[in-house]
């Protein structure tokens, strides 16, 4: 059987069936052409010597299992492929990202790119199951030792290393670090990028920053004076500016480490831990104190590191009910890796040189790789660079930089301020100031959008703006830069500051983009959402007038008004899809309602008028006969719960995962579901994420079986 890491990297994929996202590579450009028959030779070499690689998997309905061929039965045979225009990148890429087939297949593969100008490019795909990331050392000496001498290469078996059983205290010093632990704002995600998907795509993508001068030598300055290694200092930094966009004075940043037993240190296989490390933020102190607790929590955390996150984060998922298809933990990683496979070697008797390949996924919202060590092209000084990787679905290019300047800009700070409180250090780049200075430059009203939207839902009026300054502030009246969501606040020239109501940021050209009223907020399956943005998404339809959304009973419903000579009919149907494409699953209306016109109270919409009308709606119409008898699979579905849970207080409204479910259970869930009743439609893991009560469950498959 596999095991349980082993079996979660499995269900990530069963998230994104048909995508690579657990793919990684060993890919190198040759000065020279390095033949595929030589290639293929090698790497068959390579794989029948290590056991790992030789590993295959099977998934079965609710299971992975695993087994390993025998050497004689590795035979690879690794193709040459002409490029035509020199667009390698895109071609390895491409081949890099392909998914493998866990169907007792190996979980290699390889190919020699031949570009039109000359050279080549030997790329080697692994999953994960069997390799990491810091098996590429490893991996790339084996490879070009039996490149560059095959008949005298070791083929000697080497056995896979196998990780001790954690001990009992690790597992419990884990329990103990994250006992009580919620996650930051929005059901786990920050004021920052957009709020966490039910339904991810994990498609990735990366970004590099080098540190500024400055930054570095305000680094190396501080690891003398507070006497702490360079990777506790930019975690300590890393931490405060997560803190600062949302994440909380309590956070958790995972950080992956090498968990190789003793004795097999260089290794290949998948052994790397992420350890989710606790750290917790007193605004009132300095950065020091900061840096000794980061300390205290880095190396405790590293004595720990042999039990896999996976044994506690399921003990820990937020209890509040929300349900969501990762855990609230380990969103945004630190990632320290001195050194690496940079600079130039010879393969095939020719100057090779590292290729960077990304597979186009990300598992996590944001992680940041510090890469100390690698010298400037000039001067020979050394640099310190940030390779970032986010999920597109949460972060934008743009927004990454602004992370990362900020980043740099508090670095410099901390030199600047060490002694000042943490909570009073400012985060703000030179772009931020610029943006808001120059949002006020020619008076506050030029820098306001100025649509009907914006009005419709301001409590203030228009003339109020020319004698104040505005500011977006976070709950603890902290001014936010660019791109952070807060409290819009009118600060007036005797220093009063005026609280709106209204959600709103501040955008890179300097204008204000107001997000809805802040009491419009509401939380559906984990994730937190404004009422206003479903509105602006309806408004945004070419056959909509009007659109109004209220919350009745824990339902969502958006009313709607056609726009002068739009047909309504299917009109509910087709906003429904342009929802879907724009917001969150968890954002979708559970119903929209097509109206002549909105009710308006003072020129606006008569929300709580739309309230009380959509709870008459559910009381007086009856629902359409479904296909299933909802009531009836409720209480299948209880009684399952309380099987698989082993708990006997289980009811219609108990949340799988909030109620001690993981993931693992879950797919064995859905097995017996598909098993023991009527259900004909396919379930996904997904689903039961973003379904994870026995009614919300049941009303899901109700609705797909219609």
């Amino acid at each position: 059987m596999a095991t349980r890491k082993e079996t979660d990297l499995w269900l990530l994929e069963r998230l994104v069936p048909g995508a690579g996202v657990n793919n990684l590579s060993v890919t190198f450009d040759v000065d020279g052409i390095v033949e595929p028959a030589a290639v293929s030779r090698a790497l068959t070499l390579v794989v029948r010597r290590q056991e790992i690689l030789r590993t295959v998997f099977r998934a079965g309905e609710s299971e992975l299992t695993k087994s390993v061929l025998p050497p004689e039965a590795v035979e690879l045979s690794v193709p040459g492929v002409p490029v035509g225009g020199g667009d390698v990148a895109d071609a390895v890429r491409q081949f890099v990202a392909a998914p493998f087939a866990l169907d007792g297949s190996l979980l290699v593969r390889g190919t020699v790119f031949l570009p039109e100008g000359g050279g080549c490019t030997v790329s080697v795909a692994l999953h994960h199951l069997v390799f990491d990331a810091m098996s590429t050392v490893s991996f790339l000496g084996e490879l070009l030792s039996a490149l560059a001498d095959p008949d005298g290469y070791d083929t000697t078996p080497v056995a896979a290393a196998v990780e001790p059983e954690p001990s009992a205290e690790s597992v419990e010093f884990w329990r103990e670090q994250l006992r009580g632990f919620r996650g930051g704002a929005e059901g786990g995600g920050l004021w920052f990028g957009n709020p966490p998907s039910d339904t991810p795509d994990l498609a990735g993508e990366s970004t590099w920053y080098t540190v500024s001068r400055p930054a570095r030598d305000v680094v190396r300055r501080l690891c003398r004076e507070l006497r702490a290694p360079e990777a506790v200092i930019l975690l300590a930094a890393y931490c405060l500016l997560l803190s600062r966009h949302g994440a909380g004075q309590d956070l958790v940043v995972g950080s992956p480490v090498s968990v190789r037993p003793a004795g097999h240190e260089s290794a290949i296989g998948y052994h790397v831990n992420v350890l989710p490390l606790r750290v917790r933020i007193d605004s009132a102190k300095p950065f020091k104190r900061l840096v000794n607790r980061v300390r205290s929590v880095f190396l405790e955390g590293i004595g720990n590191s042999g039990v896999p996150a996976e044994r506690v984060l399921d003990e820990v998922r937020d209890a509040g009910g929300g349900a969501s298809w990762r855990n609230s933990l380990c969103t945004h990683l630190f990632n320290y890796v001195p050194g690496g496979t940079s600079g130039d070697f010879q393969a095939g008797g020719f100057p090779a040189r590292m290729r960077e390949v990304e597979n186009g996924f990300s598992k996590f919202d944001l992680e940041f790789f510090f890469m100390p060590g690698a010298a400037a092209e000039s001067g020979g000084e050394q640099e310190l660079r940030i390779r970032a990787v986010f999920r597109t679905q949460v972060f934008s290019a743009t927004e990454v930089g602004l992370l990362l300047a900020r980043y740099d800009a508090l670095l410099v700070r901390l030199g600047e301020e060490l002694t000042a409180p943490v909570g009073e250090l400012s985060v703000w780049s030179d772009a931020d100031r610029a943006a808001v200075a120059g949002g006020h430059r020619h008076g506050l009203p030029s820098a306001l959008p100025c649509s009907p939207a914006v009005a419709q839902f301001s409590s203030y009026a228009p003339g109020e703006w020319s004698a104040v300054r505005a500011l977006v502030a976070a709950p603890d009246g902290g001014e936010l830069p660019v791109r952070v969501r807060g409290e819009l606040c009118l600060a007036e020239a005797d220093g009063t500051v005026r609280r709106t109501g209204e959600l709103a940021r501040w955008l890179p050209d300097g204008r204000l983009e107001l997000l809805g009223r802040l009491d419009r907020r509401v939380t559906v399956r984990g994730v937190t959402f404004g009422l206003d943005e479903v509105d602006a998404v309806l408004l945004a339809h070419a056959e909509v007038a009007g659109a109004a959304s209220v919350s009745a009973g824990g339902r969502v419903v958006s009313f709607v008004a056609p726009a002068g000579g739009a047909p309504a009919e299917g009109l509910a149907e087709r906003l429904l899809k342009q929802i879907r494409v724009s917001l969150p699953g968890a954002a979708e209306p559970d119903r929209v309602v097509v109206v002549d016109a909105l009710p308006s109270v003072g020129g606006r919409p008569d929300l709580e008028g739309l309230r009380l009308r959509a709870e008459a709606l559910d009381r007086r119409e009856a629902p359409a006969e479904p296909a299933i008898d909802t009531e009836e699979l409720t209480e299948q579905l209880v009684a399952l719960w309380r099987e698989f849970l082993k708990r006997e207080d289980m009811k219609a409204g108990s949340g799988f995962f909030a109620s001690g479910g993981h993931s693992l259970l879950g797919v064995q869930l859905l097995q017996r579901i598909k098993r023991t009743t009527d259900v004909k439609v396919r379930i996904r893991l997904a689903d039961l994420f973003a379904h994870p009560t026995p009614k919300a469950l049941a009303g899901f498959i109700a609705e797909k079986s219609a």
